[in-house]
């Protein structure tokens, strides 16, 4: 099993926030141009969507933790709760 190495770690921090650099600005061309329909989700759920964690995510957005957490897990349920209907 090879050793996780720092460089690695950074790759990794480095390519999770460039996906929500473009996770977001995709987002915002989606709406603003009507092309497609995004995704209902949340900026929380997006950004945890590609890699952030929930730290991250209430650093950048001015939140708690336990917020970020709490807003991704509602809208899990919620999602569970349409495909259970469905």
């Amino acid at each position: 099993m090879p050793l996780v190495s720092a460089g690695d770690d950074l790759l990794r921090s480095i390519d999770a926030k460039l996906g929500a650099i473009l996770t977001l600005t995709l987002d915002s061309y989606l709406r603003e141009t009507g092309v497609a329909r995004p995704k209902g989700r949340s900026v929380d759920r997006m950004l945890s969507d590609v890699g952030l964690s929930a730290a991250t995510i209430a650093g950048l957005l001015g939140k708690t933790e336990r917020a970020v957490n709490l807003q991704i897990q509602r809208e899990r349920t919620r999602k569970s709760r349409k495909k259970a209907a469905t």
